[in-house]
């Protein structure tokens, strides 16, 4: 979860730049300065320049990129995100990830590849003896 920002909070145009609602099916890209919430179905890439949440009866297919993104439906892509990825107890993500930080509940399911990068590398020398 986000800091200071639960699963559950409210969706309004006030939180989210972009939001795709469950009775909604996308098909294209879809790329936001913002924050973006999909409840629907998505095929195409997103990309955003906030975080990305999936509701858990959604279905993205494509490749994503953005700050944060919380997985509780189901995603089939790459995912490349500069901050924390969440899978929660429900989610399923298919796809190769490259984060900072990658979280998965018990019961979620990820099938891929993943490679973690810190944002700050720090080359740590040990003490002469």
């Amino acid at each position: 979860m986000f800091k200071n920002e639960p699963v559950n909070k409210k969706i309004s145009s006030e939180t989210y730049d972009v939001i795709v609602g469950k009775s909604s099916k996308l098909d294209g890209n879809i790329s936001s300065e913002g924050s973006i919430r999909i409840e629907g179905i998505v095929t195409g890439n997103v990309e955003a320049q906030g975080n990305l949440i999936v509701g858990p009866d959604a279905k993205l297919n494509g490749d994503i990129r953005c700050k944060n993104i919380e997985i509780s439906g189901e995603v089939k892509g790459n995912v490349v995100c500069t901050g924390h990825l969440k899978v929660y107890a429900q989610g399923i993500l298919y796809g190769d990830i490259e984060v900072t930080s990658f979280n998965i509940e018990e019961g979620g399911l990820f099938d891929g590849n993943c490679k973690i990068e810190t944002i700050n590398k720090t080359k740590i020398e040990l003490p002469k003896k």
